[in-house]
């Protein structure tokens, strides 16, 4: 065997070897991408389902009985005439 085809046997198994590296590297990454599509996907389900529970609440509209509630709880508004106590 002569220096010439050495050479070429030595290039072409350094080819080789990065070529199985950057294979290697591409495939890490696609799994990463497949992960990461998944959870962008439950996120984007559970968004998608807060919404239709929203739009059904809005569609469905509060009571009057519903929004002073909410008001209370949320905001801490009172009626007039009434007193908030905070206790620390």
């Amino acid at each position: 065997m002569n220096l010439r085809e050495t050479l070429t046997r030595i290039v072409l198994v350094v080819l080789l070897l990065y070529s199985l590296a950057s294979l290697l590297s591409v495939g890490r990454e696609l799994r990463q991408a497949e992960l990461l599509r998944q959870q962008l996907l439950q996120q984007t389900e559970s968004q998608q389902a807060l919404q239709q529970d929203l739009e059904h609440k809005l569609a469905q509209g509060q009571s009057p009985e519903e929004l002073q509630q909410l008001a209370r709880e949320r905001l801490g508004l009172v009626l007039p005439g009434e007193k908030l106590f905070y206790f620390f």
